[in-house]
């Protein structure tokens, strides 16, 4: 990005940083942007610091503007929500720890690096099993819009220098995909994970998050984190049921341009 794709606001009320978003723009074709750093020091004078934002998003045609916050930042929360943005989702954030201490039952399923064969199947998956995240929840957006994102996430992946792109199978079935990335000799981060449609109810979800527990082990890691929607009631299920701890959530927001 050039320095025109970015904006930043520093005044004694209001000090934010804002950027467009490059690969949500190749999914979906038009200019989206994201909030990544917001402080409200004064909430009525911030309202007019915040004029330069609108201008540059307007400059930048941006369609979609999003922010992440914890869960407590409130102030910030009440002037997002009074600049139009609106709440979409809560997100969650489990985390396994002393994972060289637990024990798993072995399986059959086989987990592998994915091959640029494997991509039509994967990025099938992306595009079909999620149902609940905020760009499938946001009454003013298309659900294709979060189709395409999951897909082409995927297909990016796959040749991401920091990602690994994972499928699982069973037998000839190919019943989960997962992209991951090591953070460090201990710790792994889930990206994107999710069941095939077809195989979904049937009894994989705790199978196969076991096995990619199981194989985190053989590879030394010790602690497995993640984030999840707080809609998404089962999977929260799996994730506790496998004793996963929750670190205190965030709140997501978005902003949508009119037609």
């Amino acid at each position: 990005m050039n320095a025109a794709d970015t904006i930043e606001l520093a005044t004694p009320a209001l000090r934010l940083r804002c950027g467009l978003v490059p690969w949500d723009i190749a999914a979906f074709g038009f200019p989206v942007a994201q909030i990544t750093e917001i402080e409200v020091k004064d909430a009525s004078q911030a309202a007019h610091d915040y004029a330069p934002m609108h201008e540059w998003m307007d400059r930048q045609g941006v369609r979609i503007l999003s922010c992440r916050l914890p869960h407590d930042r409130l102030c910030e929360s009440m002037f997002l929500e009074s600049q139009g943005l609106r709440f979409v989702e809560m997100v969650i954030h489990p985390r396994l720890t002393k994972l060289d201490s637990r024990q798993y039952p072995a399986d059959t399923l086989t987990i592998s690096s994915a091959t640029v064969d494997d991509l039509p199947g994967l990025e099938a998956i992306a595009e079909h099993a999620f149902h609940f995240e905020r760009y499938h929840v946001d009454p003013r957006l298309d659900t294709r819009l979060g189709d395409l994102r999951y897909a082409r996430w995927v297909r990016n992946s796959f040749t991401h220098p920091t990602q690994c792109l994972l499928k699982v199978e069973d037998g000839a079935k190919l019943v989960a995909m997962f992209v991951v990335e090591r953070q460090s000799s201990e710790k792994v981060y889930w990206h994107l994970n999710a069941i095939a449609p077809e195989w979904q109810g049937q009894g994989y979800g705790k199978r196969v998050w076991r096995e990619m527990l199981r194989r985190h082990q053989a590879e030394g890691a010790i602690e497995v984190a993640t984030t999840i929607s707080a809609r998404n009631a089962p999977v929260l299920g799996l994730y506790a049921g496998l004793q996963f701890s929750f670190l205190p959530p965030d709140m997501t927001f978005h902003w949508v341009r009119e037609p």
